[in-house]
Parts: structure tokens; C-alpha cells; sequence
């Protein structure tokens, strides 16, 4: 804005200065061509005269007169010095400045040429070679030279009133010059005894020629110029003149003239001198009015441009003044519409997602700037603002109906997939067949899922899931149930975790997240590898790590996920997006709402680790794990019960190690079932009371340093299993123990390790059987993350 106004301003301003300059240079280019000239006039008329008094003598030695040789010997240095005076004063002024026109300086390049062989023409006149009109000739040349040069320097004079002035000074001199020729001839034919023809037709022409010139120019002189003509027409010097040139006209040389010579030559002389004084005051005069003009004209130029240069000025203040209001008042009108923009119109939309009654009227008329054209662009503002209030009215209103849809339709989902997990654990309690039992399983495991699922899709509706703990749990114990709920389980390797315990408002949260990730870390990576578990306690609370030994992730895309999980965007972009990462941006939702850090990196195996720290708010000592702590909160009454999810995969694991006969029996003691929030349904015989969420202890060893297997109880009026007798069918050689360097004495495989071995055995012998229908692959292994 400031450069609209200041652009013209600074344009009017350097066309002030560029003509103030303009005008300024050509009056300073006028006063010094003035001066020139006038410099040059110095030493330009003592040539002319003593060209003119050379030339007279000349011809009368040409003509004969013996006593005029003395007086020319004389007056040739004089001739040569005004000579070379005045080429200096030409070179100097004339030949290299651009205004002079160029026939000037072309006279100024001949008459040094001409004037260059008159030593020549010297030496044959004193030899008396040179014929009179030849010499008269040379000599008229040099002269007119300088008349032309004279002639056109006045009319390159800057100003018609200077240029007119300077050329009525040029028919004097012509005048002068022509009188001094007639005079000449006339003085060469009385020291011949007579003028020839040529000669006498020459002296003829001359004397009209300057009696025609002075009376051209009688007009044009200046008052003192005409003046002094005046006086010289009523002198006797100019009578006698007139007189000797009529009796040259009437009887030539030959006839008697009516004064003596020697008044004749002092009478010719006066003449001669006065009409060159007429064209020098004619010429001074014309000089002395360029230079008076060249200087007011200056001082005009001068005026004029500090005047244009002062206007301008102000014009420029004007304008940044004018322009500097424009600008504050835009400006104001920019932070006002900002302060709307990201304050108050915010503020506004979180009112109306809040559900709060907004104003539409007085909330979207945020700027009042008069009604002027900025006040008009403040109204825009106003209407587009409040569109924008009224479209976000409406994008609540339609959120708030979409949400209750969506968290209605979860709730839905969640209740069904409640129900069918009940019926498949009544299901699995009274099924005996080990391949119903694990297509049961597998229903299981699925139906889990579906429940998970439909958990996410009440986190991302913002609700809250029904599965909560009032009493802290133990961390342990939590890990383990979050590792239960997915499906490959018997891949993950829990590796020793501290005794804490997490606050139970956290425990529900925290096992649908670390599920999620552990699921990732199973779909992500090959079938046959491991993902491990760990933890330990840090400066800020305690870190689980998740840790696959899969294809990992690109930088860029750990970092664009590593940036959701830090701060998780509103579930409107994710669900309009084709971002496929659900179960990562539950997992984001789930952190942000408990202040847990989750982070993705490379792993040493080429995979993925995820980091997940838990704040030490978060945490309790295990001392405060209360027996009871594995019940559920109430849930309120739009949310579905939670059902147990440990003992259900207990059996699940103990069903896949039956199967696993072959190898060498192992113990495996079912996972605690502290993470159920509900209690143990009346269909399942009665267990001991255990403490919810206990820390193991380790069972007394049998003789043969294993632990013995905990027998299932029997549900009544079912037959008793089938007990298996160890070694009974072994060979003789195998059942004494054979000693081994490697082998450690009284070793115990945790039920952990037991699980995971049987549960991998079992599901590579069912890969094999059906790896004919081509399901024995892993193609998919790596399709995309949840």
C-alpha cells in the first residue's frame, strides 16, 4: 500500500529534479557558449585586421610599390601570432563541444589548413612570383573562414532573440571586409598606374558589395551601433572614401583623384576601423544579451526546480501521510480480523462443539471500521465470519447426530459380541472333543477381537469403554492379559517385569493399548519369529517396550506416525482420510487421555519397537493390590458387561499343549485370572479363593525336578480323563537320565514358557496339515497395520 502512494510521489519528484536539471544544464551550456564566443571574439578581430593590413600590403609590393615592403615585414609576425592566438582559442572552444555545429568546426579545420601555406605564398610574393589577384584571392579565402565560422556560430546560438541578435552583427562585418578589399585593390592599382580589367571588375564588386551590406544591416543595429553608423556617414573620412571610389568608377586610376593619396589612405583607414568598431559593439552586444539570458535562465531553472523539487516533496509527505493512515487502518483491520480469526471465532466453535447456545448475530460481527471502502471490507469479513459460525452450527449438529449413531451402533455391536462370548465359554466348558474345543478356541479368539474392535470404535466416538478397575493391578499381571487378547499370543516372550502395580482407573486403557500394539507386532512379522515384551523402571515412571522383529518402518512414516501418537487429530480428518492406521490412532486417543508417551523406532532385528512410558502418577506400589481387585467397576447402564478373557485363553493354551502330546510333558500353570471384571460364572466348578492379581509362587518340585501339573477340576457326572503315567511307554534308554555338559540341575520352565512352547508346537503341526490347501504360507503376514 505504501508503494501506491510513494511510486508516483517519487516519480513526480525526479521529473521535478530531471527537468529542473534539464533546465539548469541548458542554461549553463547557453552561458558558457556565450562565453566562448566572446573568448574567442578577443583575439579573432586583431587577426582580421592584421590579415586585412597584410593583405593590403601584399598587393601594393605586387603591384610595384617598393616602400610597402618594409611595413610588410613587419606586420607578418604580427599577422602570425593573432593567427596562431586564435587557432588556440577555436581548438580549445569549438572542436570538441558537442553543441557546435559541424561546418563550423570544418571552417576551423580549413582556415588552419589555408593559413598553413601563407609562409608560401610569402616566399613567392618576395620572389614576385605570385600574380596580384592570386595573392588577393588567398588572402580573401582565410578571411572568409573565419566569416563563415563567425556566421555559423550565431546561428547555433541557444534562443531565436540571441541567434537574430548575433547575425545582425554579420552584414558589418561582411561590410568592414569588403570596404577593406575595395580599399585594398584600389591602393594596388594607384601603385600600379592603373587597375586591369579583372582587377577593376573586382574593386567594382567589392564597393557595392559592403555599400549594399551596411545598408542590409541598418535595420537591425542596436541604438548605439546605429548611432555611431550615423555619425561616421556625416564624416569627411567617409565623403573623402566616397569620393575616391567615384572617381575610380568614373576614370579608374589613370584620372586625377580629388584629395592626395595620403589623405585618401588616412580617410580609408578611419572608415575601415569605425565599421569594424560597429560590428564588434553590434557583436558585444548580442553576446553580452546571450549571457544576460543564459543567466536568468539559470537562475529561472534553478527556481523552478527547487520549486518542482519542494512540490514534490510535499507531495510525497501528503501521500505517506495519507498512505501511512491507510496502512494503520488496514493494519488495525488485519489484527482485528486475526484476533476473530484465531481467538474469538475459536472460541465460538468450541462453544457451539460444546453444545452451548451461540448468538449468531452478535457473535459473527466482529469488526467495526466505519462505512468507508475498509469499512465495507470489514463487513465481508463480518458475513464470511458468521457463515463459518452458522456452518460449524450445523457441522455440531450433524457430529453430535453422527456420534450418537456411531456410539450407539458400537454399543450395539459390544452387547452382541458380549453375549456370544458367554455362549462360546458355556460352550467351551462342556465340549470334551479337542478339534471342536480349538474351532471353539479360534471362535473365541475372534470374537475378542470383534469386542476389541467395537471398544476402538467407542474411544474413537469418545465414549467410554465398559471395562474398568476400581484397585490398582499388577503390572505383571496387566501385560499378560494384554498379550491374552491377541491372537498369536504364544509368540510373545514376556521378559521379567518390575513389581508395580497401575492405579485402576488406568488398567483398562492401558490393556486395550498395549494389545493394540501387540497385535501390530504379531501381524507385522514373520509367523515364526518372536515379539518381546519387557519393562523396567525409568526416571519418569516405567517403560514397556513391544518390540517385533518384522520389516519396520520407513523414517518418514515412523515420523508421520510418531507425530499422530504424540498428538492424536480429531477423528473427523482420521475417518475422512485414507489413513488405514485405526488401531494406532486408538492407541493415540488412549495416551493422550492417560498423558502416556508411546514412540516408535527401529529395533536392533530390523522391526519395530514401540516405547510406551507410563507416568509414576500412574502408578501404585503392588503392596496396594487388594484381593478384590480384579472387579470391574459397575458399568453405567447403556454399557455391556465385561466378561473374563484370561482364564478363557487359559483353557485355550492348555487345550493346545494336550494336543502337543509328543514332546515331553511340561507344566503349564493357567495365567491368573486377576484381569477379569467379572466374577467367575456358577457353570464352572468352584475354584480355591485366590488373591486377585498374586505374585506366583514357585510350586515344590518333584523328584525328577519337574513341576507337577495342575489337575483340571471335573465338572459333575462327567467321566474322569484319562491320566497319563510319565516315562511309562518310554525305552529303557531313555528314561535314565543322560548327563550332559548343558544340562542344569533342578531347572523350572515358568507356565509362560510351557504355553508358548506347546502353543507353537501345535500350530506348526496344524500348518503342516493343512499347508496341502495352501494355507501353510505367509503372504499376508504383512498387510496393513489397524
Amino acid at each position: 500500500m505504501l508503494a501506491i502512494a510513494l511510486i508516483p510521489s517519487v516519480a513526480l519528484l525526479l521529473v521535478g529534479v530531471a527537468l529542473a536539471g534539464y533546465l539548469i544544464t541548458d542554461a549553463v551550456k547557453a552561458r558558457d557558449y556565450a562565453n566562448k564566443i566572446r573568448s574567442s571574439e578577443g583575439p579573432g578581430i586583431p587577426f582580421i585586421v592584421a590579415a586585412e593590413q597584410e593583405r593590403q600590403l601584399t598587393m601594393s609590393v605586387i603591384a610595384g610599390q617598393g616602400a610597402a615592403r618594409t611595413a610588410l615585414l613587419a606586420t607578418r609576425p604580427k599577422t602570425d601570432d593573432a593567427a596562431g592566438r586564435i587557432s588556440a582559442v577555436l581548438q580549445d572552444n569549438f572542436a570538441d563541444d558537442s553543441t557546435v555545429p559541424a561546418s563550423v568546426k570544418q571552417n576551423i579545420t580549413t582556415f588552419a589548413a589555408l593559413y598553413a601555406k601563407i609562409h608560401q605564398l610569402r616566399q613567392q610574393v618576395d620572389a614576385g612570383q605570385v600574380p596580384l589577384l592570386q595573392a588577393f584571392t588567398f588572402y580573401n579565402q582565410i578571411i572568409d573562414q573565419f566569416t563563415q565560422g563567425v556566421a555559423g556560430l550565431a546561428q547555433a546560438a541557444s534562443g531565436a532573440e540571441n541567434a537574430f541578435a548575433r547575425l545582425s552583427a554579420i552584414p558589418i562585418f561582411n561590410a568592414a571586409e569588403e570596404m577593406q578589399r575595395s580599399d585594398a585593390l584600389s591602393a594596388a592599382g594607384l601603385a600600379a598606374g592603373g587597375l586591369g580589367g579583372d582587377e577593376l571588375r573586382a574593386y567594382l564588386g567589392e564597393v557595392g558589395a559592403y555599400h549594399a551590406q551596411l545598408e542590409q544591416s541598418v535595420p537591425q543595429m542596436i541604438p548605439e551601433v546605429r548611432a555611431s553608423y550615423d555619425k561616421l556617414v556625416a564624416s569627411p573620412e567617409w565623403k573623402t572614401v566616397n569620393q575616391v571610389e567615384a572617381a575610380f568608377l568614373a576614370g579608374g586610376a589613370n584620372k586625377q583623384l580629388p584629395v592626395s593619396q595620403e589623405q585618401w589612405r588616412t580617410a580609408a583607414h578611419q572608415v575601415a576601423t569605425t565599421m569594424m568598431t560597429l560590428f564588434v559593439t553590434q557583436s558585444a552586444n548580442a553576446t553580452n544579451a546571450a549571457i544576460s539570458d543564459a543567466g536568468r535562465t539559470l537562475v529561472d531553472s534553478i527556481i523552478a526546480g527547487v520549486v518542482a523539487i519542494l512540490l514534490a516533496i510535499a507531495v510525497v509527505l501528503i501521500a505517506l501521510r495519507l498512505s501511512r493512515r491507510f496502512i494503520a487502518r488496514l493494519a488495525r483491520l488485519r489484527e482485528d480480523t486475526l484476533d476473530a480469526a484465531e481467538v474469538r471465532l475459536p472460541e465460538l466453535v468450541e462453544h457451539v462443539r460444546a453444545g452451548r447456545p451461540v448468538d449468531l448475530e452478535a457473535g459473527g460481527h466482529f469488526l467495526d471500521h466505519g462505512t468507508d471502502e475498509i469499512g465495507q471490507v470489514a463487513e465481508a469479513f463480518n458475513k464470511a465470519q458468521s457463515a463459518a459460525i452458522a456452518a460449524a452450527v450445523e457441522e455440531a449438529k450433524t457430529r453430535e447426530g453422527t456420534k450418537a449413531v456411531f456410539l450407539n451402533i458400537a454399543h450395539r455391536s459390544q452387547v452382541i459380541v458380549h453375549r456370544q462370548l458367554k455362549v462360546l465359554d458355556q460352550a467351551e466348558r462342556k465340549q470334551e472333543d479337542p478339534d471342536q474345543l480349538d474351532t471353539l478356541f479360534q471362535l473365541d479368539h475372534l470374537s475378542t477381537r470383534a469386542r476389541r474392535n467395537a471398544e476402538n470404535l467407542i474411544i474413537l466416538g469418545g465414549g467410554q469403554p465398559g471395562r474398568q478397575w476400581r484397585h490398582p493391578v499388577g503390572l505383571a499381571e496387566l501385560v499378560r492379559g494384554a498379550a491374552a487378547e491377541t491372537e498369536d499370543f504364544a509368540r510373545v516372550k514376556t521378559a521379567t517385569l518390575p513389581s508395580i502395580a497401575v492405579r485402576g482407573t488406568v488398567v483398562g486403557d492401558l490393556v486395550h493399548l498395549l494389545a493394540e500394539l501387540i497385535d501390530n507386532a504379531t501381524s507385522f512379522s514373520p509367523p515364526e519369529s518372536r515379539v518381546e515384551l519387557r519393562g523396567n523402571v525409568v526416571g519418569k515412571g516405567v517403560v514397556i517396550e513391544v518390540e517385533d522383529q518384522g520389516l519396520g518402518l520407513e523414517n518418514e512414516v515412523a515420523d508421520e506416525l510418531n507425530q499422530m501418537l504424540a498428538d492424536p487429530p480429531d477423528f473427523g480428518i482420521m475417518a475422512l482420510s485414507d489413513e488405514p492406521r485405526l488401531g494406532l490412532f486408538v492407541v493415540a486417543r488412549l495416551a493422550s487421555r492417560h498423558g502416556i508417551s508411546v514412540h516408535l523406532r527401529e529395533s536392533a532385528y530390523g522391526g519395530t519397537r514401540a516405547i510406551v512410558l507410563v507416568r509414576t502418577d500412574l502408578l501404585a506400589p503392588l503392596s496396594e493390590v487388594t484381593p478384590d481387585s480384579a472387579d470391574a467397576e459397575a458399568p453405567a447402564a447403556d454399557q455391556p458387561v465385561a466378561v473374563e478373557d484370561v482364564a478363557r485363553i487359559g483353557r485355550r493354551s492348555r487345550h493346545r499343549a494336550a494336543l502337543a502330546e509328543p514332546v515331553a510333558p511340561v507344566a503349564v500353570i493357567p495365567p491368573s485370572p486377576s484381569l477379569s471384571p467379572e466374577p467367575q460364572p456358577p457353570a464352572r466348578p468352584p475354584r480355591p479363593p485366590q488373591p486377585a492379581w498374586p505374585a506366583h509362587e514357585p510350586r515344590p518340585a518333584p523328584e525328577n525336578g519337574r513341576p507337577q501339573q495342575p489337575r483340571r477340576p471335573e465338572a459333575p457326572g462327567r467321566p474322569p480323563l484319562p491320566q497319563r503315567r510319565r516315562q511309562q511307554n518310554l525305552v529303557p534308554q531313555l528314561r535314565a537320565d543322560r548327563p550332559g555338559p548343558e544340562r542344569e540341575e533342578a531347572r523350572e520352565d515358568s507356565a509362560e514358557v510351557a504355553r508358548d512352547r506347546l502353543a507353537a508346537f501345535q500350530q506348526g503341526t496344524r500348518r503342516a496339515r493343512a499347508a496341502g490347501a495352501g494355507s501353510g504360507n505367509f503372504d499376508n503376514r504383512h498387510g496393513d497395520r489397524e
